[in-house]
């Protein structure tokens, strides 16, 4: 027996000792690989950091030489006194530029500052050839700008910043040469020569230019080389140069080398585990081995899912606040702060509610492969549920967190290709920074800051970052205390309807539109531009489209001759049960189907699904007549009218407001026009302001317009007075 047992043991051992080494080519291979995409990687990080300099010297630079005061005290005279508090003083202030030359039309040299001193402009002099191919394609991008000849009629700038920027060799140092030439920025003065002054910079990359880049980047080690260093193996190199493309200097530093480290902690472990295994496979029977790998991996299963989530592979919110308490902790082992970036997709639910929660899915874990890549190694991403987002990461300063959030926000705002189509969402990304002085602060109330400061940025415009500040957290209350009192408004009445009229070629009311508006107590008229998107948020926007569908009912039947337009969201098209509410509302109202038009976005059709097309005939069946709003503005207009049983097409604002103006705008509405006839549909214009868009639709041939020039959203009193004095508004060329 033990001869059977060494004759099968024998060839097993041979097994693993092949496994061992195959696993050591393989991990030594891996971590070349790793090392090598690290290099790469740091070398294109600060290559876009050079460059992301030197635009930050041109932004510096050109609000002194774009501007009229500029042209006036340069050009049309030179003032030296005006020059050195505005170009030299201010400069100087700002960046710190080693040399600060002005030169005229002639390149003739004006003023010269020189180490922060101002000097004789003879001492442009020694430096003529060095700045002299930077001066030069600056010249020829000037030849060929056309020269603003006054101010603008609608008041914008007449010029934009025109620089040339390179790294030049200048007495054996590298400096970065910024040109700038001098222009009026309102027009209210121009250039008077045939060439305008150019206002020329200097920065030394020195010492402290190299400390911050490292400071930045992470960098150990950062030297500059004089010309080409690539043949030295053991730096990574970025490789600067002239305009002719000449290598005149080398940035060098000493690159991390992940894939080492990795390989000094993983061979001896490796080894250890599968001798450890090759033994037991020789001591153990195959029934019990199996047994045991099989409780192994169950146990790993079940661990890594207790930690990370299942749709996506990233942390879990349970591993997230664990390593944030880790970092947080830490503190006082580290020279940089624990920065935590809260992060949310814009426009994530659109998607869903749109295609799906499939879409939505698959959507989710392309941003969460995005997010794992643009982070380091050490951060944490997470997904903390839904479209939400955290990453935790250490030793960072504010600006190193702000280039983090750049990134992070590029990265969501590219488009995303789905099964179903390229979709477009972007990402708001809150940042709260925890310093020594926060130690005392918890992964609870870091988190909580994170997600404030993602709430202002959403509030900003989205697409963006924002810092928490103190402040916020005072904004967040008033937001919540607005999001109670709207809640308040629907249950008491604050939320009333406005009606706006819908008049005929000859100015008589044909039909009107309920809107909702909302009058606070004490802050008055609330915008719909502010409290719709609230009540979307908070849950809300279903409440108030019953609200204001059950008023506009009841008020229909004020007016006999009056068709009432009633809006219907997305959110009420998608509810299963939505015809049976209507048709509740109708019994509870007393209004006739035949008097009430229900407006209906493209986004509540996206769907064409099974559902809608059941929702929409049942309303027809009830005497509802259709209108497609916003006419023209998506993808698949003209498929829906094919689809579905529309009664009336609403030609987008986007379309009226260049009428007169755009003779595209123009084809463009008299090409829908053209089609709702073909088609025996009715159409009208909304946003009308003006009488000559009024006047140019009825050329067109629209019948029907809506807006500002026939009235605002007024009362329901209102057009009962409108109504009795005959149903027909004021026009403009009548006045």
């Amino acid at each position: 027996m033990k001869r059977i047992e060494t004759r099968l043991s024998a060839p097993l051992i041979g097994m693993g000792l092949l496994t061992v080494a195959a696993l050591l080519l393989m991990l030594f291979m891996i971590a070349g690989r790793v090392d090598e995409g690290a290099l790469k990687h740091d070398e294109a990080l600060v290559a876009r950091g050079l460059q992301a300099r030197t635009g930050d010297i041109q932004r510096v630079i050109s609000p002194q030489t774009t501007w009229d005061e500029a042209v006036e005290h340069l050009d049309n005279r030179f003032d030296p006194a005006w020059a050195r508090e505005n170009i030299g003083a201010y400069l100087l202030g700002q960046a710190g530029f080693d040399l600060i030359f002005i030169v005229d039309q002639h390149d003739r040299p004006l003023y010269a500052e020189k180490a922060g001193l101002e000097t004789s402009p003879d001492e442009y002099q020694p430096y003529a050839a060095d700045l002299g191919p930077v001066l030069a394609q600056l010249r020829a991008a000037e030849r060929g700008l056309a020269r603003p000849t006054g101010p603008r009629a609608d008041g914008g700038l007449v010029s934009r910043p025109v620089q040339v920027s390179a790294l030049e060799d200048i007495n054996g140092a590298t400096y970065l040469i910024t040109a700038s030439l001098v222009q009026p920025d309102f027009g209210k003065a121009l250039i008077r020569n045939p060439r305008a002054p150019v206002v020329v910079t200097a920065l030394k990359i020195d010492a402290l230019f190299l400390d911050n880049l490292a400071s930045r980047f992470l960098l150990k080690g950062i030297h500059l080389h004089r010309g080409d260093a690539t043949n030295q193996p053991n730096d990574a190199h970025v490789p600067l140069r002239d305009l002719s493309g000449r290598i005149i200097a080398t940035l060098d530093w000493a690159p991390v080398h992940p894939g080492q480290r990795l390989l000094r902690k993983a061979v001896l472990p490796i080894l250890l585990v599968v001798g450890g295994l090759v033994v037991a496979v020789g001591i153990l029977a195959r029934r019990s081995r199996k047994i045991a790998e099989g409780l192994i991996a169950s146990e790993a299963r079940a661990k890594h899912m207790a930690l990370h989530d299942a749709l996506t592979g990233l942390a879990n919110r349970v591993l997230f606040e664990e390593r944030l308490r880790q970092a947080i902790d830490g503190l006082s082992r580290r020279r940089g702060a624990v920065a935590v970036l809260a992060i949310d997709l814009d426009r994530f639910k659109a998607v869903n509610d749109t295609h799906g929660h499939a879409a939505g899915d698959e959507l989710i874990q392309i941003v969460a492969k995005r997010l794992a890549a643009l982070c380091r190694a050490g951060e944490t991403v997470a997904r903390l549920g839904g479209d939400e987002f955290g990453v935790v990461a250490v030793d960072l300063d504010p600006r190193g967190a702000a280039a983090a959030a750049d990134r992070l926000v590029a990265a969501l705002s590219a488009p995303v290709d789905l099964s179903c189509g390229t979709v477009f969402v972007g990402g708001s990304i809150g940042i709260a920074l925890i310093d020594h002085a926060e130690a005392h602060v918890g992964a609870v109330e870091a988190a909580r800051r994170a997600d404030v400061a993602m709430y202002r940025a959403k509030e900003e415009g989205r697409g963006r970052y924002c810092f928490f500040e103190a402040e916020m957290d005072s904004a967040l209350k008033a937001r919540r205390g607005l999001e109670a009192d709207l809640r308040a408004a629907l249950r008491d009445g604050g939320v009333w309807v406005a009606y706006q009229p819908q008049v005929d070629a000859i100015g008589r009311v044909v039909a009107v539109e309920a809107l909702a508006r909302w009058t606070h107590p004490t802050k008055g008229a609330i915008s719909p531009a502010a409290f719709v998107p609230l009540a979307e948020d908070c849950g809300l926007i279903d409440d108030l489209g019953r609200l204001i569908m059950r008023r506009a009912f009841a008020d229909s039947r004020r007016w006999k001759d009056l068709k009432v337009a009633v809006n219907v969201s997305v959110l009420q098209m998608r509810q299963p049960d939505f015809p049976e509410q209507v048709a509740e509302i109708l019994r509870e109202t007393g209004a006739h189907a035949h008097a009430i038009e229900l407006e209906i976005t493209e986004g509540a059709l996206l769907g064409d699904d099974e559902a809608t097309h059941d929702a929409i005939s049942r309303l027809r069946k009830m005497g509802f007549s259709l209108a497609l709003d916003d006419f023209g503005t998506g993808y698949s207009s003209l498929s829906y009218l094919r689809r579905y049983p529309i009664d009336k097409i609403k030609i987008d604002r986007s379309f009226i407001t260049p009428l007169g103006d755009d003779k595209e705008a123009g084809a463009v509405v008299a090409a829908i026009v053209r089609l709702a006839k073909a088609l025996h549909l009715s159409v009208i214009a909304e946003g009308v302001e003006t009488d000559e868009q009024r006047q140019r639709l009825k050329d067109i041939g629209c019948a029907q317009a809506q807006g500002f020039l026939f009235s605002a959203p007024v009362a329901a009193d209102a057009i009962d007075a409108l109504v009795a004095e005959g149903g027909r508004v004021r026009l403009t060329a009548e006045a």
